[in-house]
């Protein structure tokens, strides 16, 4: 499955969770179900170690930036440019 499929289903699977009583088994069935969703998306992703480099740089910078975008996604050139930018607003 591709990440978009697998959100597909994560939000078909909270829609259902949503209508479900709180505390049945089906309930909590579809939350094990969607985490489990949740850790393949985690796993499509092998970082390099040169993009890991410079993701950690980013982080130091901008610990909040994964709240807003996903930048495992982008490639080491456009990571490059947003820390140069960053380094720049330091100064």
């Amino acid at each position: 499955m591709t990440e978009k499929e697998i959100k597909q289903e994560i939000r078909r699977l909270r829609k259902c969770k949503k209508d479900c009583r709180a505390g049945t088994e089906e309930r909590l069935s579809l939350h094990r179900k969607i985490t489990e969703l949740k850790r393949q998306i985690d796993t499509l992703y092998v970082i390099e170690p040169e993009k890991e480099k410079i993701i950690n740089e980013i982080l130091k910078l901008e610990p909040n930036i994964e709240d807003f975008i996903d930048i495992r996604k982008h490639s080491v050139e456009a990571l490059n440019i947003h820390l140069n930018r960053l380094k720049e607003k330091v100064k």
